[in-house]
């Protein structure tokens, strides 16, 4: 008697074993096994299932957006804002329409490339994110604070710093350098400059140091942008006021 339940139990537990529970729902991909087959150690994977409710995306911060924007705001206990774009998405540089928050931050910095990885969770109501899918995403500082922008193309190489051409008084050309920060757009974020003063964006290649021009001041548009002057304009310097924005 004892025998036979035990030889019940045992086929009892074989047969709870064909019946495979998915922890979490989400979207099958095909079967690599047909019904019947049997699978033993080593057999095929039988399938993959993804999450289609909520995606993540995994990205590698630098050290230094690490400790300018996560760990402040995790010290505050207010989850990351991160801004997302898919590569079928128009005007990616300037806007990113999908918005999530960071679920995780790894335990330590990558020794070798001085990042951490860091992970953005979205909702998928819409079924709009595919799971392997590349994006562009962008991490958001939980405070707006005014900085000044420079067009990216009106910013040189000198050895090792960067540098822009200002438009000074009597409107001599001088080198300036600057620290870069974000990239919005065309834009970029810089210290060094002020709001206001004139920098050479077009034209570089006639306006050395110490030179006096009469350059043509370019207009902006609402994101602070140079609108580009007329191909029948004067072949001369180009200069734009480097603006202000709250990235």
């Amino acid at each position: 008697m004892a025998a036979s339940q035990a030889a019940l139990k045992t086929a009892e537990l074989k047969l709870s074993f064909t019946r495979v529970l998915a922890p979490i729902s989400g979207r099958m991909s095909r079967s690599n096994l047909a019904a019947g087959n049997l699978v033993s150690v080593g057999a095929p994977v039988l399938s993959t299932l993804v999450s289609t409710d909520k995606v993540h995306a995994y990205f590698d911060a630098s050290e230094s957006t690490f400790l300018r924007l996560a760990a402040p705001q995790r010290a505050r206990g207010t989850p990351p804002v991160v801004l997302m774009g898919l590569s079928d998405e128009e005007n990616l540089s300037q806007n990113l329409p999908h918005k999530g928050t960071v679920d995780f931050i790894d335990n330590r910095l990558n020794a070798a490339t001085g990042s951490i990885r860091v992970r953005a969770v979205f909702n998928n109501a819409q079924q709009r994110f595919t799971p392997g899918l590349s994006a562009r995403v962008r991490m958001l500082a939980a405070d707006a604070a005014p900085a000044t922008v420079v067009p990216e193309h009106a910013i040189n190489t000198d050895q090792t710093r960067k540098v822009v051409m200002v438009v000074g008084a009597n409107n001599i050309v001088a080198p300036r350098e600057v620290k870069l920060g974000l990239l919005l757009g065309g834009m970029r974020v810089v210290t060094g400059v002020k709001a206001g003063e004139l920098i050479i964006v077009d034209g570089l290649q006639r306006a050395f140091p110490g030179a006096p021009v009469t350059p043509q001041v370019l207009k902006v548009d609402a994101e602070g942008t140079p609108i580009a002057a007329s191909a029948a304009a004067a072949p001369t310097p180009s200069a734009a006021a480097s603006s202000t924005t709250k990235p």
